[in-house]
C-alpha cells in the first residue's frame, strides 16, 4: 500500500475516536441507543472538524450487521466497505459538481430501491449549500415523505445558504472548531505512533497556525515531517511552513517592551530574511500582547489558556507583572494602527517599524509633555491676546461713546444691549474704506438685495434706521416694540447673510449689530414683549413663508 495522508491515514473509525464534538456524538449515540434515528440529519460547522467523518462513522452504526449500534465490529461487510468507500449502501456525493437539477432527479430513482444488502440506504451529501434551488426543490418531496429504508445526511459550512424548507426538514447538529489542546494532543498521538521526534513548540505552532480545524493541523504536520526527517533547525522547519514560532514571538515583545529600538527593528530584518510573512507576524504578535493584557486583567482567565505552551505562558505571565495595563493597551492600538495603515501603502514593514519606534523611544514622553506644554502656552497666548484685543476695542468704543455724547446726544432717548450686560455706541467715525454716507445712500439698494432671498429679513431690516458705522461695525437701531424683528435678524445666520451682501457689494467686510431705542412707555413695553414672546413660533412660520413665496410685510404706527 502507498502513502497515505495523515488527514486520511488517522481519520476517525468510531465515535470514540473523534475529537472535539463531545455534544454531537453524544446526540447521535441516544439516538442509536433510544431507537429515534431521523430520517434526515445536518451537520454544519467549519472545514475540517470531522462533519463527513462523523457521517460515515454515524452510516457504519447504522449498517453495523451487530447494529444499530454505538459500537460498529468494524470486521462485517458493511462496516469494512464503508470504511473503504466503496459501500454500494452508502453513497457519498458532492454537493459542489453534483449540483443540478438531473443529479438529484437521478438521486430520487435511485432512492426508490431497495438497499443490497445493508440495513439502511444512506446518502451523505458533502457541501450540500452549492445545490441549486431547483435541486433543492426536486430533493424536498423526497424530504418529506422519504422510504422507510433511506437515511440522508447533509453537510454543509455555510447552512444559512440551505432553503428554510429543506433545513426544516433536518435535524441539526452544529459542530465547532476545535480547542488548541485536544489538537495537540492528537498530533501528539500521531507523532508518537509515526516514531518522529518533534519540539512541542512546533506543535503549539502547528496548532496555531489551524486556526481550530484537526485537518488542517494534520496536513501541516504532514507537510514537516520530510523537513523534521532531514536534520534541519528547527528555525528552518518554521520557517518552510511560514508560521510564527513562540520563541520568535517572545523575543520581538520583550525587545518592545522593554523600548530597546536597536534590537526590535534588527529583529523584523531577520524575520523578512527567514521568509516569514510579516503580515502573519504583526497578527501573531496582536494576539501575543492580549494573551499579556489578559494575564494582567484576569489572571484566572489566563491560567485556562490552552492556545499557548506552558512554557511561553510562564514567560508571559512574568512579563505582566513588569509592564502597566497602559503600555499594553498602547501597543496593542499602535499594532493595529500599522495593519489599517499597511493597507495604503501596500506594505507593512514601514508601519509596523514606524509605530514600535513611536512606542519605544526614550524620548516619547518628553516629546509629548513638550508638545503639550507648548499647545498650552499657545492657548494662554491666544487668550491674552485676544483679552487685549478686547480691552482696547472696549477702550476705543467707550472713548467714542463719550465722544459722540459731549456732543449733544440725549444719553436718556437711546439704549444699546452689548450681550444683553454692557452699553455700546449707535455713531462714530467713518470706516477708511466704507463711509457711513456711502451705506445711507445704499441702504434702499442693499434692502432690496437682501429681499431677493429672504423676504422676511429684509422687511424686519426696514423697521430699522441706521445708527453708525466705524471700524467696520454697523449698528442699526429698532424702535423697541420691534424687539422681535431684532432679535431674528441677528440671529447667527441672518447676521452672516447681510454680512455677506455686504461683501458682495463694497469689497469690505462689515460685521452687522443690532440696538434697541427704550424712548416707550413701560406698559407698552410689557405688553409687546408678550405678544412677541406668544407669536415668535407664529412669526417663524411666516418668515418661513415670505421667502417661499417672496412675499412682504406692511406695518402702521398705532
Amino acid at each position: 500500500m502507498g502513502y497515505v495522508a495523515f488527514a486520511l491515514k488517522y481519520r476517525p473509525q468510531n465515535f470514540d475516536e473523534v475529537v472535539g464534538q463531545e455534544k454531537v456524538v453524544t446526540a447521535l449515540k441516544n439516538a442509536i441507543l433510544k431507537d429515534r434515528i431521523h430520517h434526515a440529519y445536518l451537520f454544519s460547522g467549519p472545514r475540517g472538524v470531522g462533519k463527513t467523518s462523523l457521517a460515515r462513522i454515524f452510516a457504519k452504526s447504522l449498517n453495523c450487521e451487530k447494529g444499530p449500534t454505538i459500537l460498529p465490529c468494524e470486521e462485517c461487510l458493511s462496516c469494512r466497505e464503508i470504511t473503504k468507500g466503496t459501500s454500494l449502501d452508502v453513497v457519498e456525493i458532492d454537493g459542489a459538481s453534483n449540483r443540478g437539477i438531473d443529479e438529484i432527479r437521478e438521486l430520487r430513482e435511485t432512492v426508490k430501491l431497495s438497499s443490497a444488502y445493508a440495513r439502511y440506504k444512506i446518502y451523505i451529501i458533502d457541501e450540500v449549500h452549492m445545490l441549486t434551488q431547483e435541486a433543492f426543490n426536486a430533493l424536498l418531496k423526497t424530504l418529506e415523505e422519504p422510504p422507510n429504508h433511506v437515511k440522508f445526511i447533509f453537510a454543509t459550512t455555510h447552512p444559512q445558504k440551505i432553503l428554510p424548507t429543506i433545513l426544516s426538514r433536518c435535524q441539526k447538529l452544529q459542530f465547532n472548531l476545535l480547542p488548541i489542546e485536544k489538537i495537540i494532543t492528537k498530533l501528539e498521538a500521531i507523532v508518537k505512533n509515526e516514531g518522529i521526534e518533534i519540539d512541542k513548540s512546533i506543535l503549539y505552532a502547528i496548532a496555531r497556525s489551524s486556526e481550530g480545524s484537526l485537518r488542517d493541523a494534520e496536513s501541516l504536520l504532514d507537510q514537516l515531517v520530510p523537513v523534521i526527517l532531514s536534520k534541519i533547525k528547527i528555525e528552518d522547519v518554521i520557517s518552510f511552513l511560514g508560521i510564527i514560532d513562540e520563541d520568535t514571538l517572545n523575543k520581538m515583545v520583550k525587545f518592545i517592551l522593554e523600548k530597546d529600538i536597536t534590537l526590535a527593528l534588527d529583529f523584523i530584518q531577520q524575520i523578512i530574511d527567514s521568509g516569514k510573512d510579516l503580515g502573519i507576524f504583526t497578527n501573531a504578535l496582536i494576539e501575543h500582547f492580549r494573551y499579556i493584557m489578559i494575564a494582567k486583567v484576569s489572571p484566572k482567565t489566563f491560567a485556562n489558556l490552552f492556545q499557548i505552551s506552558p512554557f511561553t505562558k510562564d514567560y508571559l505571565k512574568n512579563l505582566s507583572e513588569s509592564v502597566t495595563i497602559e503600555d499594553i493597551l498602547k501597543i496593542i492600538d499602535l499594532l493595529i494602527e500599522a495593519k489599517e495603515l499597511s493597507k495604503k501603502l501596500n506594505s507593512i514593514r514601514i508601519p509596523l517599524e514606524l509605530e514600535i519606534v513611536k512606542f519605544s523611544s526614550p524620548y516619547r514622553e518628553k516629546v509629548l509633555s513638550k508638545d503639550n506644554d507648548l499647545k498650552i502656552q499657545q492657548k494662554a497666548n491666544s487668550v491674552e491676546e485676544s483679552n487685549k484685543i478686547d480691552n482696547s476695542f472696549e477702550s476705543k468704543e467707550q472713548a467714542s461713546i463719550e465722544n459722540y455724547f459731549d456732543k449733544g446726544a440725549d444719553r436718556e432717548k437711546v439704549a444699546y444691549h452689548k450681550d444683553d450686560n454692557d452699553i455700546e455706541e449707535i455713531l462714530g467715525e467713518e470706516s477708511n474704506f466704507l463711509t457711513f454716507d456711502n451705506i445711507k445712500e445704499r441702504w434702499e439698494e442693499i434692502i432690496s438685495e437682501i429681499s431677493k432671498t429672504k423676504v422676511s429679513l429684509a422687511s424686519y431690516l426696514r423697521e430699522a434706521v441706521l445708527g453708525s458705522f466705524n471700524n467696520n461695525i454697523l449698528r442699526v437701531v429698532f424702535p423697541k416694540r420691534y424687539s422681535f424683528h431684532k432679535e431674528v435678524v441677528e440671529e447667527n445666520k441672518n447676521t452672516k447673510f447681510v454680512e455677506g451682501v455686504f461683501l458682495k457689494k463694497f469689497g469690505v467686510k462689515v460685521r452687522l449689530k443690532c440696538l434697541i431705542n427704550k424712548e416707550e412707555s413701560e406698559v407698552d413695553n410689557c405688553v409687546n414683549d408678550t405678544k412677541n414672546s406668544e407669536n415668535k413660533d407664529e412669526n417663524t412660520f411666516i418668515d418661513e413663508l415670505l421667502d417661499t413665496f417672496k412675499g412682504n410685510i406692511y406695518t402702521e404706527d398705532v
